[in-house]
């Protein structure tokens, strides 16, 4: 999701000619090239006057866009864009790299639906996460058994008051042998928790209430479990590359879950991850 929202503003701090209506369909048109597929897109370069933007300063960038998509993320259902006033070294446009005299600030507003987050689960690229997880589990193999175990079919379930619960099923496979998998080798795995942001950066899940079969899984599976929601919502790792992120409310309804923070960057490289 984040790289989604950085892909759009390293875009648009880009712009390096046009003012009015021209800027906002050039900037329009750039964004819908890095998509691979979008329903609505509105974009909006403020500047007054409107040649500043020759100049490389202008004043408000909005963006608002229904249906944006770029595999393997998810769908994101609404996205709105704000930024403060951005200021680029017009002469690094053209001898590179492109540089800010002040900092990018942007809030953004993100809305995915529980459908399109399911659908993004199931995606290889997210399920590989999950594969190759090791434990001592009874499921079907003999102790003396290498036991490899694959979370497969992983699905989220938003409940109202930012609730949510997550299932999938947890295989055991033996990786020297090609047995095929059987009933006893299944294990059902659930819960549902709270859901709280951590210092604006981690997802954190409370008061959790487990259900694995009345089986107890180790606590390392259940982190594994987590790993590819936890990911699309750690904004940490970012602050290695020079992009303040923070997270200021999270909501689940039934239906969504809604995301509001602000990005801070010092330099368009951060953005393009040069």
């Amino acid at each position: 999701m984040l790289d989604v929202i950085a892909g759009l503003l390293a875009l648009l701090a880009g712009l390096g000619g046009g003012a009015g209506y021209f800027a906002d369909r050039s900037a329009r048109e750039l964004l819908v090239d890095q998509l691979d597929e979008v329903d609505v897109l509105e974009v909006r370069v403020q500047a007054q006057p409107n040649y500043s933007i020759l100049r490389g300063r202008v004043d408000r960038v909005l963006v608002a866009g229904r249906g944006l998509y770029i595999a393997p993320y998810p769908r994101i259902e609404v996205i709105e864009i704000e930024t403060d006033r951005i200021d680029l070294d017009i002469a690094s446009l053209t001898r590179g790299p492109v540089t800010f005299e002040s900092p990018l600030r942007a809030a953004a507003r993100v809305s995915i639906s529980e459908a399109d987050l399911n659908a993004s689960l199931r995606m290889p690229e997210i399920l590989e996460q999950f594969q190759g997880l090791s434990a001592d589990l009874p499921l079907g193999q003999t102790q003396d058994e290498s036991q490899v175990l694959d979370l497969v079919a992983p699905e989220v379930d938003f409940l109202a008051g930012n609730r949510l619960e997550l299932s999938a099923q947890l295989v055991s496979r033996n990786p020297e042998s090609d047995a095929p998998v059987t009933a006893d080798d299944i294990l059902d795995v659930k819960f549902t928790a709270d859901v709280t942001v951590e210092r604006g950066q981690r997802l954190r899940l409370v008061n959790p209430e487990f259900e694995f079969d009345e089986v107890p899984v180790p606590r390392e599976l259940s982190d594994a479990f987590l790993g590819g929601l936890n990911e699309a919502l750690d904004l940490g790792d970012l602050e290695e590359q020079g992009i303040l992120a923070r997270v200021l409310s999270l909501e689940i309804s039934e239906d969504k879950l809604e995301v509001v923070g602000f990005i801070q960057v010092d330099s368009f490289a951060d953005l393009q991850g040069d």
